[in-house]
């Protein structure tokens, strides 16, 4: 039952309340950049326009706000109250090794070749041994010379048919030698054309006079993806780089510690860490999820699985105001 006349009506009050509040709430985590430790930046131009649309439902809503109800049903507005709560009194970020000990995957994306590997390596990612060993066996499949098998396939059986069958044969043999000869030859010229070919994303702190690398925070994911799948470029450059430490049982079995990253392809739920093996030789004079600039030289692991820092120096280094990487250019 409606009541025409002066007054508020409470539950439209409450209501246009509740979605101001979130609004604004919504636009300040955005506006102030705090919204990078929930989702990607690629949500920004959403969380406006959900802020904004807020903005415009309290409006449209505000209408009835002189219209006055005979009783209020407050309970439609509950549905805000968590989601304002968890804007207000947003609990202390996690991260560092936290994240990675909480997170369900098979291992930590290290560098190891053609896009990435993992510790242990997944799937049928080719690691730098195993590039290795299909680079030898190709050439040594290359260099094997079948031409004397030939040859004695087509010897001469003492009649006109066994020379002729042979000389075929021979023909046919020069002609899979010629056809293997050009694939050879346009699996090589591809492999050449990959190599000088320029990526599509800039490569920025790479001296290759001084043959280093620098990787600052917002190049972090490129070099990653650049090391991991073109590593044999790179094997020997010194490489200097920020992470955190982190330990682990399977990691110390090959080297001191990780220096990673975590990673967020959508939001915090999909966080997963990415980074190189560090073997420093030596004392490690830092705690795990301490931040530390490593220079090291890059190499293969022991295990040839994965690449490594062979670390020339560890330094302390603040956190980034951007803690976490967003894996795409």
């Amino acid at each position: 039952m409606m009541l025409k006349g002066k007054g508020w009506n409470l539950q439209v009050l409450t209501e246009c309340c509740c979605y101001l509040i979130f609004g604004y709430l919504l636009f300040r985590l955005t506006y102030s950049g705090e919204y990078l430790n929930y989702v990607t930046p690629r949500m920004k131009p959403y969380l406006y326009g959900m802020s904004a649309l807020m903005l415009l439902w309290t409006l449209w809503e505000g209408r009835n706000l002189l219209t006055p109800q005979y009783k209020a049903n407050l309970s439609r507005s509950f549905v805000f109250i968590i989601p304002i709560l968890l804007l207000a009194v947003r609990p202390a970020t996690p991260g560092g090794s936290s994240m990675i000990q909480n997170y369900d995957g098979p291992g930590i994306s290290m560098a190891a070749g053609n896009g990435g590997g993992l510790l242990p390596a997944r799937g049928n990612q080719t690691t730098p041994s195993e590039k290795k060993d299909s680079m030898a066996d190709s050439q040594e499949a290359f260099e094997t010379d079948t031409p004397s098998e030939n040859r004695t396939a087509t010897k001469n059986t003492g009649s006109p048919e066994g020379i002729t069958e042979g000389i075929a044969e021979g023909i046919a043999d020069e002609s899979v030698d010629e056809s293997a000869d050009e694939t050879v030859d346009e699996s090589v010229d591809e492999t050449a054309a990959r190599e000088d070919e320029s990526p599509w994303y800039d490569l920025n702190g790479l001296d290759e006079d001084t043959k280093t690398i620098t990787i600052a925070d917002e190049d972090y994911y490129t070099w990653m993806y650049e090391l991991s799948s073109f590593y044999e470029k790179y094997e020997g450059y010194t490489v200097v780089m920020k992470g955190f430490i982190y330990k682990d049982p399977e990691i110390e079995k090959i080297s001191d510690f990780a220096l990673v990253r975590l990673s967020m392809w959508c939001c915090a739920a999909d966080l997963s860490p990415i980074g190189f093996l560090v073997d420093c030789s030596g004392t490690l004079d830092f705690k795990e999820d301490d931040w530390v600039v490593v220079k090291g030289t890059l190499e293969a692991s022991t295990d040839g699985e994965s690449l490594m820092l062979k670390a020339q120096s560890i330094d302390r280094a603040e956190k980034p105001a951007t803690e976490y990487v967003y894996p795409y250019f």
